[in-house]
């Protein structure tokens, strides 16, 4: 169903995985690169909707505010996390090389392209 969107995004330079799930982190779809098994994929799903749920909960208690954005950046790999209207998350690990800004780009496209899919 969004297999052309998460192309898009897994053609940046430096992606290894897209991934869509639903708000309780169940995998819908993904796109990965060579290395990444369909178990590691519905993992590192529900492993991004934990972060974004968590960064979500800190949020609201510190400024009453939503979270529209999540970025983990680690020494050998990032994740960049959004939601796609109510119900879905775009989740995307890159290597931490990975352009941010390109990456942040694309990810707002992907997940305005799903909202309006859904």
């Amino acid at each position: 169903m969004f297999e052309n969107i998460l192309a898009d995004l897994l053609s940046i330079s430096g992606v290894k995985g897209v991934f869509v799930t639903d708000s309780d982190g169940a995998l819908i779809e993904s796109e990965t690169v060579a290395g990444l098994d369909e178990l590691s994929s519905e993992m590192h799903a529900a492993l991004i909707v934990d972060i974004f749920n968590k960064a979500s909960e800190i949020l609201s208690k510190l400024s009453n505010d939503s979270v529209e954005l999540v970025l983990v950046d680690g020494g050998k790999e990032r994740i960049v996390a959004s939601r796609a209207g109510e119900n879905l998350l775009v989740g995307v690990l890159a290597d931490h090389k990975t352009n941010y800004g390109l990456l942040k780009i694309e990810l707002k496209k992907a997940v305005e392209k799903i909202a309006a899919m859904v």
